[in-house]
């Protein structure tokens, strides 16, 4: 069941990046809602402003203009260490390139975001459900490197998960992955989706995905495109 409030409120964002003088829109002008409970897939050729928009509402970049509202708070008007809180209580971040540390092993991995909350004490058990639910029970004691790409990005959706998320952010996750690969990571994100009601948004660029999706939103030159 959907919540009622708006997990992500966009509006009139822009982001705008200084080269030398020369200056770059890269996200110009765009207003947008994300219900909680939705899966929302971002897509647009290279360069139309996918992985920029999700970073803004994931809270890994500052917008140059435009508000910008997560879970009914103005983030422009939080102070960092309350923007710090709202993105390690509330979202959690999936990468392309896994982004695992490589000396530590997959349980270490994922209880590593909760070293940074109080619910660090019982991360280890929490992490040890979270490796049942993306089927790598049996190799939590694994150092990256002697994990497959595939099992690799499903360590990241775990440790995306420590903190008990209400929105995970998800950038070209299935990228490097082949095709028996991806559809197993999409198909925990559906169930995280459907079961958990996990908000998801991803960016993606593969046309087959986007039936996972409840909600499709295209971009080019930095605006939303409708097709």
């Amino acid at each position: 069941m959907k919540d009622n409030k708006t997990a992500v409120s966009v509006k009139n964002l822009i982001k705008k990046y200084d080269s030398a003088g020369n200056i770059t829109c890269a996200i110009n002008g765009i207003s947008l809602d994300i219900a909680y409970g939705d899966f929302l897939m971002i897509t647009g050729m290279n360069g139309s402003g996918k992985s920029t928009l999700m970073h803004l509402m994931a809270l890994l970049d500052h917008p140059s203009e435009g508000e910008l509202i997560i879970d009914g708070n103005d983030v422009s008007k939080l102070h960092e260490k309350n923007r710090i809180g709202l993105r390690l209580r509330l979202l959690g971040y999936i990468f392309q390139e896994y982004a695992l540390i490589q000396e530590l092993t997959a349980l270490e991995n994922v209880m590593l975001p909760a070293q940074m909350l109080d619910t660090f004490p019982k991360a280890k058990k929490k992490a040890e459900i979270l490796f049942k639910k993306v089927d790598l029970e049996k190799k939590m004691k694994r150092l990256p490197s002697q994990l497959s790409g595939g099992e690799q990005q499903r360590v990241a959706i775990a440790r995306s998960l420590i903190n008990n998320p209400r929105i995970i952010f998800a950038d070209e996750p299935t990228a490097n992955l082949d095709s028996v690969a991806s559809k197993h990571v999409l198909d925990i994100f559906k169930k995280l989706n459907k079961e958990d009601n996990i908000t998801i948004v991803m960016v993606t660029h593969e046309p087959e995905e986007l039936a996972y999706a409840s909600r499709v939103i295209n971009l080019k030159d930095g605006k939303l495109h409708v097709k």
